[in-house]
């Protein structure tokens, strides 16, 4: 098991950068969703823009979190990265383009 951070960046644009880091699942969920909650209360973003090439696994929990995140937002929710494990679940599920990620692998392999 990969111990689980989440860091938020506010950028010179407005735009949110949330860097995630280990699984995601049902006991790492919190921590995201207080990361996002806080950084969306405090700045207000736009959109966020959010890097998962360092979450090498994800459950249905993460899922549930990135769709709630995305509907947070104004702009929405936008993955900028993706683990080749994650980027397979959000392919699995439909959710892609929901993101903004495009059909093939965006993925750092690791």
């Amino acid at each position: 098991m990969t111990a689980f951070a989440a860091l938020a960046t506010p950028a010179a644009d407005g735009t949110l950068t949330v860097t995630a880091t280990g699984e995601l699942d049902v006991t790492s969920a919190p921590e995201l969703i207080k990361v996002l909650r806080d950084a969306i209360r405090r700045y207000a973003p736009p959109r966020v823009d959010l890097d998962l090439s360092g979450v090498p696994f994800m459950d249905s929990t993460g899922i549930q979190v990135l769709v709630a995140a995305n509907s947070d937002v104004e702009g929405g929710l936008r993955i900028t990265g993706t683990s080749p494990a994650v980027h397979r679940l959000l392919q699995l599920t439909g959710l892609l383009e929901v993101f903004g990620l495009p059909d093939r692998q965006l993925a750092v392999e690791q």
